[in-house]
């Protein structure tokens, strides 16, 4: 159990993150979407007894705020035909690392770690907490990174709303052939030379 401070904390009381175990007891939560609330309820112990997903929340006394789940993936990009990936790759390696960077542009499958699932409850929506929830995730893995993680994916669901959320806090399109599909795969990269920062 993790204590965080979060936005408007003293309204809502103490929040505390708690990794969900099969015997844990689910607070009432509500995102509005029934897919999402079906699976924190119905779907993510069954997930963890399996290892398939991890499944976060984070709550207090009365509810739970938000709930997050994460899985292993596997990011499938060739740089030699995105070369927009291709460049990102060029500028996030240092110049003594540059041995490093012409082996990564020899490989099209990069480790990830993948949202399966993230919500938030209807009653703090748009109140900042997905942003900084989203945030902890990121420097969960840039600080302790246990397995080796370049990249963190989602598969976005295909609204303006979910959509602008995640470009807003740094990901991007791994491909545009899902455009008019129910999701969008989208990944952020976790390796820029500012983040390395912190590791």
């Amino acid at each position: 159990m993790v204590h965080f401070k979060l936005i408007k904390e003293l309204e809502i009381g103490e929040i505390v993150r708690v990794r969900l175990t099969d015997s844990y007891p689910i607070k009432p939560f509500d995102c509005g979407i029934a897919d999402l609330n079906d699976f924190l309820f119905n779907d993510a112990k069954t997930h963890l007894r399996y290892l398939s997903a991890v499944t976060y929340l984070f709550e207090n006394k009365n509810k739970t705020i938000a709930y997050y789940s994460l899985q292993n993936d596997l990011l499938n990009i060739n740089p030699h035909i995105d070369k927009d990936f291709d460049q990102e790759i060029s500028e996030i390696i240092a110049d003594k690392d540059y041995s490093f960077l012409l082996e990564m542009k020899d490989i099209s499958m990069f480790p990830a770690a993948k949202i399966g699932r993230f919500a938030v409850n209807t009653e703090f929506q748009r109140s900042e907490y997905g942003t900084q929830i989203l945030h902890l995730i990121i420097m969960s893995f840039l600080t302790d990174n246990k397995t080796g993680c370049q990249f963190l994916t989602v598969d976005a669901l295909n609204n303006a709303e979910t959509i602008r959320f995640y470009e807003k806090n740094g990901f991007s399109f791994v491909t545009l052939s899902d455009y008019n599909k129910p999701s969008r795969q989208m990944y952020k990269n976790l390796i820029t030379l500012k983040q390395l920062e912190y590791l």
